[in-house]
């Protein structure tokens, strides 16, 4: 107890303390507002039970009408002990959100192996389509890998009979009296017709009996050339060109203009070398110095 209120005993020669006397009123004691809201009014209890000495009565707590139970609280003495700390309160926190489950990989690649496979379709037609039009154009032989060694003078693929069945090639007759009469100047003849033979020993024959060639010149005019006669050669190959060396040669061609015979020219053997590939039943030849020119010969059999 607080030793301020402690009971104080009186000394000598002072009175001691008055008790009432019976029928007399109960003695008041101060009242201890308690500390609550503002709004609310406290209402003091009735005077407790006589006791002697007096002693000192802990104020009653008020009951609020909010408190979940209706029991008193405890009568704890200030500062008896540590208060009760409990663990901090955890604030809420909202689950993660759950990602969307990954698309399967076979919905996104099935439009890509059909795009894929179309794709390739479209290019093996593609390179159908451009290898018919090579076949077509008869591309010039270029120079290739050296052919199998060989013991005689020419490649033995070139020995054989073979048929000219086309022709390409930029005839000059610049200098020629059928142009100096009828100023046909160059030429882009194609046709066909020439035949040759060759033999193992180099030695051959091409024949220009049948060879027919046509074209326009710088004014649109037709021009044709109709050969004749035969030449013989001694041919050698040496890697992928055919070396030529005339011999006798009777063979002659006529120009004709829209029709018309413009004049005869007597030939002289040409021995320009050429290159040439020679695949089984085919031989194609070009010049060395017009990339555009071609002849291709097919295998007699």
């Amino acid at each position: 107890m607080d030793p301020s209120q402690q009971w104080q005993y009186p000394q000598q020669g002072q009175p001691g303390p008055q008790y009432p006397q019976q029928g007399q009123p109960a003695p008041q004691y101060p009242q201890y507002p308690v500390q609550g809201p503002p709004t609310q009014q406290y209402q003091a209890p009735g005077p407790p039970p006589q006791q002697y000495p007096p002693q000192y009565q802990q104020p009653q707590q008020p009951s609020y009408p909010n408190q979940p139970y209706s029991a008193q609280p405890y009568n704890i003495a200030p500062n008896s002990s540590v208060p009760y700390s409990g663990p901090p309160a955890v604030p809420y926190a909202a689950p993660a959100p759950v990602a969307p489950a990954p698309r399967s990989r076979g919905n996104r690649l099935l439009p890509m192996l059909v795009t894929a496979a179309v794709l390739l379709t479209v290019m093996a037609v593609a390179v159908v389509v451009v290898a018919l039009n090579k076949s077509k154009k008869e591309p010039s032989a270029g120079p290739g890998a050296a052919p199998t060694s060989y013991s005689g003078p020419v490649d033995p693929c070139l020995v054989g009979t073979w048929n000219q069945t086309s022709y390409q090639k930029l005839v000059d007759l610049t200098g020629t009296d059928v142009d100096k009469r009828e100023g046909i100047g160059k030429v882009k003849m194609t046709g066909g017709g020439k035949r040759w033979t060759i033999k193992a020993d180099g030695s051959a024959v091409e024949d220009d009996t049948k060879t027919v060639y046509a074209g326009k010149d710088d004014k649109g005019r037709n021009i044709n050339a109709t050969f004749s006669g035969t030449t013989d050669w001694a041919l050698k190959t040496v890697g992928r060109q055919i070396e030529y060396a005339g011999k006798e040669s009777s063979a002659s061609v006529v120009i004709s203009v829209d029709g018309r015979k413009a004049g005869t020219i007597n030939l002289e053997p040409n021995l320009d070398p050429n290159n040439y590939t020679c695949v089984g039943d085919v031989w194609r030849t070009s010049n060395t110095d017009d990339p555009d020119s071609f002849s291709r010969f097919d295998r007699v059999k």
